[in-house]
C-alpha cells in the first residue's frame, strides 16, 4: 500500500516538473531539488530492477532443450526469445546438462554433416571443420571415430 502511495506521489511530482518545462514556466530551487530527488530514486529502482534475478520456468528450460536439438541458430537467438541476456542462457544450459547426467543435452548429427566428415576430414583442417559444421573440436574428431573415418598422414590438422 505504502508502495503504491509512494509511487503517485513521486509520478505527480514529475508530472508537475514535466508541465512545468513544456509551459515555460520558472523552475525554483525547490523544483531542482525535487528532480534531484526523483533522479537518485529511479536509479536505485533500476539498478535493483537491472540485478534481480529470474527464475527459469519449466518452459523455458523445454525450449532450451527443444532449441539444442533441433536449431543450429546462435545461442543469441535463445536469449532474445526468452528475453534473457546471453551469459544467463548459457550459464542455464550448463546447469541443465551438469545436473541431468541421463539426458545430456546434444544437437544429433545430420546425414550432410555426417557425409561432409567423410568427404573431407583428411583433406580440410580441424578448425574449418569444426567452423563449417558449427560443431566442437571434440565433437567432430568423436564424430569421425564414429564413422570410421581417420586423419591420413599428409592429410590437414
Amino acid at each position: 500500500m505504502t508502495q503504491t502511495m509512494t509511487k503517485n506521489t513521486t509520478d505527480e511530482a514529475y508530472k508537475k516538473l514535466r508541465n512545468k518545462l513544456k509551459t515555460d514556466e520558472e523552475i525554483s530551487k525547490s523544483d531542482l531539488i525535487e528532480a534531484l530527488k526523483l533522479y537518485e530514486k529511479t536509479t536505485k529502482e533500476l539498478k535493483k530492477a537491472k540485478n534481480k534475478r529470474r527464475a527459469w520456468t519449466d518452459e523455458e528450460d523445454e525450449y532450451l532443450i527443444y532449441f539444442v536439438y533441433s536449431s543450429d541458430a546462435e545461442l543469441q537467438d535463445a536469449a532474445d526469445h526468452l528475453n534473457r541476456t546471453l551469459g544467463s542462457v548459457a550459464s542455464r544450459l550448463f546447469q541443465l546438462r551438469k545436473h541431468n547426467k541421463a539426458f545430456y543435452i546434444v544437437r544429433p548429427w545430420g546425414e550432410k554433416e555426417d557425409e561432409f566428415i567423410k568427404k573431407y576430414y583428411n583433406s580440410l583442417t580441424s578448425k574449418v571443420i569444426t567452423e563449417r559444421l558449427n560443431r566442437s573440436y571434440n565433437a567432430i574428431k568423436s564424430r569421425a571415430w564414429a564413422l570410421g573415418v581417420k586423419k591420413r598422414d599428409g592429410g590437414a590438422k
